[in-house]
């Protein structure tokens, strides 16, 4: 049987020992009837979103995922640049949306941050270099169209500087989600929790002894991993030049510098380990754009953080607080 990451992600995340609990403590109160382990899954984002949660019932869990699940759709509604009454598509339509919704105006803060921390490897405003791309369009023209330090945000008003210029939040708004979800289930008193969306995944414990172990692909060859390691109360996300790609060599992908409207040519892929969903999934982009060099140095500034790196000739590049495996 060939597993892809996100298979492994999934499965040896759910077939874990219970969180939280040594693993002969969960199995017998399995057993006993006093825990239950709930899965639940959900198409969100375009992609599977899988749930886990221990609970005493079954049904309280059920009601839990549910609450998660609304108040992740919520985020995605506040997010979304394809709906023409949203925000993000008022915003791109218009250069100006007033009163946003709180959320998006903290996500696009942090967005700003990284760009300006990774001096535009990250950058929100990428959209119209995405759409020429896609449309097989001139691109000279767009790169004046993509530039994060003209995006203003505050607590009333998003704009944009230029008229063209257009703001996706696809690099970052899956990490948001994901993250919202899981402060729904906490808040509900539920502190033993998965929830992985397309491979990216935060996990919960309420004890500190808990680890889950995770898979990380080989960027050439699905059915190996580069690497497994142990995580605990720790987001992970990865991305790659083999996930979605458009030339049998892997040199044009869905990841674009900004800085040059071109696909990335060192790395095949990039995992990071975060304190949030939010920071994996931006922080690994970025890593494919940066480099190896370049993307280690920005990950030994950051607490809490740590990267695996693979070139695409299949070197392996590790930060000094990437877990040994």
């Amino acid at each position: 049987m060939r597993l892809s990451r996100r298979d492994f992600l999934k499965i040896s995340a759910l077939t874990g020992a219970v969180v939280g609990l040594s693993a002969t403590a969960a199995q017998k109160l399995l057993k006993l009837g006093y825990l239950n382990k709930v899965r639940v899954s959900q198409m969100l984002m375009g992609t599977i979103v899988n749930f886990e949660v221990m609970a005493e019932s079954q049904e309280q869990a059920q009601a839990a995922i549910e609450a998660s699940v609304a108040g992740m759709r919520r985020l995605i509604s506040a997010f979304d640049h394809r709906l023409e009454n949203g925000a993000l598509g008022q915003l791109n339509a218009t250069g100006i949306t007033q009163n946003p919704p709180r959320e998006l105006v903290a996500m696009l803060r942090q967005a700003l941050h990284f760009g300006t921390l990774s001096n535009g490897a990250f950058d929100v405003t990428i959209k119209p270099m995405l759409d020429a791309l896609r449309e097989k369009r001139a691109e000279a023209p767009i790169r004046t169209l993509v530039d994060y330090r003209l995006l203003k945000v505050t607590d009333d008003e998003i704009s944009l500087a230029r008229p063209g210029m257009a703001v996706t939040a696809d690099g970052i708004a899956k990490g948001w989600v994901v993250d919202g979800g899981v402060a729904i289930l906490r808040q509900l008193g539920f502190e033993q929790v998965l929830v992985e969306a397309g491979g990216d995944m935060m996990a919960k414990s309420a004890q500190d002894g808990k680890v889950w172990k995770i898979g990380i692909a080989h960027p050439r060859n699905p059915s190996e991993f580069a690497a497994i390691i142990a995580i605990q109360n720790q987001a992970v996300a990865t991305s790659g030049d083999y996930m979605n790609y458009f030339s049998a060599d892997h040199s044009a992908y869905h990841i674009i510098d900004p800085r040059t409207g071109h696909s990335p040519v060192e790395l095949a892929s990039a995992t990071v380990i975060a304190p949030s969903v939010a920071e994996a999934d931006v922080l690994s982009t970025t890593m494919m754009v940066l480099g190896a060099q370049e993307g280690l140095a920005l990950i030994e500034t950051l607490p809490e953080t740590a990267a695996l790196l693979i070139s695409k000739d299949l070197q392996i590049y590790r930060s000094s607080k990437f877990p040994a495996g």
